[in-house]
């Protein structure tokens, strides 16, 4: 008699094991299938995020570009307003990058750090010409624009 309950009491053990362990593989897969939905989301959120500071960064420099076209060779009355409108455009477009830089690493720099460097000096430059209010201030914005347009092909190129 005891022979036999002894064996029933094995098999139920064996079975309560066996639940425990199918239970415990369920709730690693579950968890698992969950973690792989939410790592997938994440990737897709980080790129979509990537492409609208991109996007964001060109508009900004093409504007900024339309705005320096509208400036003319001669200090006119409305050149430093104009002038601080580039300012502001070259300024979002630094920030955006930065932004980028500092939400997914330094692999999302969208531009290097010297050619912002070189905008703001030649807007310092171009500045300081208005204000002389002496000279032809052609050269400077020829030069600016052409950083400016040098920028925005980087920022375009694939």
């Amino acid at each position: 008699m005891y022979r036999n309950s002894f064996q029933m009491n094995g098999n139920v053990n064996n079975r309560r094991r066996y639940r425990i362990v199918l239970l415990l593989c369920l709730i690693f897969m579950v968890s698992t299938i969950v973690l792989a939905c939410t790592v997938g989301g994440n990737s897709i959120f980080r790129s979509k995020t990537n492409a609208q500071l991109e996007q964001r960064t060109v508009n900004a420099i093409s504007s900024a570009i339309e705005e320096v076209n509208r400036m003319g060779g001669l200090v006119t009355s409305n050149t430093a307003s104009r002038l601080a409108v580039v300012r502001q455009y070259v300024y979002l477009a630094d920030q955006l990058n930065n932004m980028a830089i500092h939400l997914s690493g330094e692999g999302a720099r969208m531009a290097p750090a010297d050619a912002f460097t070189a905008i703001y000096d030649d807007l310092n430059k171009y500045e300081a010409q208005t204000q002389a209010s002496t000279t032809s201030t052609h050269d400077i914005r020829t030069l600016l624009l052409s950083h400016l347009t040098q920028l925005q092909s980087i920022l375009i190129a694939p």
